[in-house]
């Protein structure tokens, strides 16, 4: 239990602590992927297989892009900065989800599926 909650914290750090861009454009799709990440575990909190199923199909759609994303993102503070807000409430929203289904094998194999650097 603890090393999946650790994996799912880990997870959220990552989204949190990144810097996000000078280009906006960039850094809002970003911000963007994580709220919609939030979204679905928010919206499935009750139901960690619906939760995992949802976050598998957003990583296969997204996945390449959000790696690449956050590569190219990385350490720009002032967009870190402007973004802060949204992010730490994305994260909030996340809270829930996560708790309830940390013991979850397929929403953990879902959130390894997300790579961010």
């Amino acid at each position: 239990m603890k090393r999946t909650l650790k994996a799912i914290l880990a997870a959220v750090a990552i989204f949190a602590l990144f810097g996000l861009t000078a280009c906006k454009s960039d850094a809002e799709k970003l911000v963007g992927y994580m709220e919609e990440m939030a979204d679905i575990m928010d919206k499935n909190k009750d139901d960690c297989d619906k939760m995992a199923e949802e976050l598998s199909s957003f990583a296969k759609d997204n996945g390449k892009e959000i790696t690449e994303l956050s590569k190219k993102l990385k350490d720009d503070k002032e967009a870190e900065e402007k973004y802060k807000d949204r992010v730490e409430k994305a994260t909030e929203k996340m809270m829930g989800g996560m708790m309830k289904c940390a013991d979850n094998e397929k929403v953990m194999k879902a959130m390894q599926e997300i790579k961010m650097e």
